[in-house]
């Protein structure tokens, strides 16, 4: 019987390779230009060489930073520069869903790099790991603020996640609710994003496997009844059956009412069996780290720990 085809772990860099920095959603606003300059050099001070798109700050289309065929080409146009070894996105915002229809899964498989990106690049993510059969990252958009003034670790983390294959230490969460069995260990492959970008594609043929996965949801500014919504909509398309546990982001901006959050997203996931925390610092809020996608997590009492595999063919 034909093995199914696991997702590649893109290779590893090394100080000095190039890193390709794409804008394949909305363009940058004009009072944030100042923090393009600052987050390239930001990159440029953890040892690597930057590469930058054409439409990094164009405003060729709408609010988006050129057509989509255009924005499409030049992601495309990284993949398959054999200079550039990595790529991050400058800003999410809208529009990377757009690009979809004009990429190459194959070649992207063919040509595996890491991509770093979090909040409306959560839909890239999403397809590369689940058309392309490539590990992405969840981490940070360059060209923000979250990222220019952001402490040393979110750096750290990214030029870790980027150039070693060394797991990230265990990091510490809120326990929402803990496993039925006490210090049991949960392990599932890690999955998900921005929430409000993760529902946009259901219903696509990306849309994202969480039968026996640990789902990761964050996001911004967005009040409890929207989380409810959107996690009940989750719910309804049968994505939630199977899933091994839920791990919360800091959600700032998503609470402003005496923990009534933590209420609702403990009364709409009340029939997962696993365990559900809050507080992983990845997406948007003060810091966040960079992870891989689609590989193994293991969580026991809080703990998140990444006991990453080598999946490089």
């Amino acid at each position: 019987m034909k093995r199914p085809r696991l997702p590649i772990m893109p290779p590893h860099l090394s100080t000095g390779d190039t890193v390709g920095v794409v804008a394949p959603a909305s363009h940058i606003p004009r009072a944030n230009e100042e923090y393009l300059e600052q987050g390239l050099e930001r990159v440029r001070q953890m040892g690597f060489v930057v590469k930058c798109s054409p439409s990094l700050l164009e405003r060729k289309h709408l609010y988006l930073a050129g057509k989509d065929q255009e924005r499409a080409d030049e992601l495309m146009a990284m993949f398959l520069d054999s200079e550039v070894k990595a790529i991050l996105c400058s800003r999410g915002g809208y529009g990377a869903q757009r690009l979809i229809p004009y990429l190459d899964a194959d070649q992207i498989r063919s040509h595996p790099k890491p991509l770093v990106g979090c909040s409306d690049i959560t839909v890239l993510l999403i397809y590369l790991l689940q058309q392309c059969l490539v590990i992405p990252f969840h981490g940070p958009n360059v060209a923000t603020s979250q990222f220019v003034q952001g402490d040393a670790e979110m750096a750290l983390a990214l030029q870790r996640a980027l150039t070693s294959a060394e797991p990230l230490a265990e990091i510490a969460c809120s326990v929402l609710r803990s496993s039925e069995a006490p210090g049991e260990i949960i392990e599932g492959e890690i999955i998900g994003g921005c929430l409000s970008s993760l529902v946009t594609v259901l219903g696509t043929p990306y849309e994202p496997d969480l039968q026996g996965k640990v789902l990761f949801v964050e996001d911004v500014n967005e009040p409890p009844y929207k989380i409810d919504r959107m996690l009940t909509h989750l719910k309804s398309a049968g994505k939630l059956a199977g899933v091994k546990g839920v791990v919360f982001g800091q959600m700032p901006g998503c609470d402003t009412d005496n923990d009534l959050l933590r209420e609702v997203l403990l009364d709409v996931l009340g029939a997962i069996e696993g365990p559900i925390l809050f507080g992983f610092p990845s997406g948007h809020g003060p810091r966040n780290l960079t992870i891989p996608l689609g590989v193994p997590v293991r969580i026991q009492k809080g703990m998140v720990s990444f006991p990453r595999e080598d999946r490089s063919e």
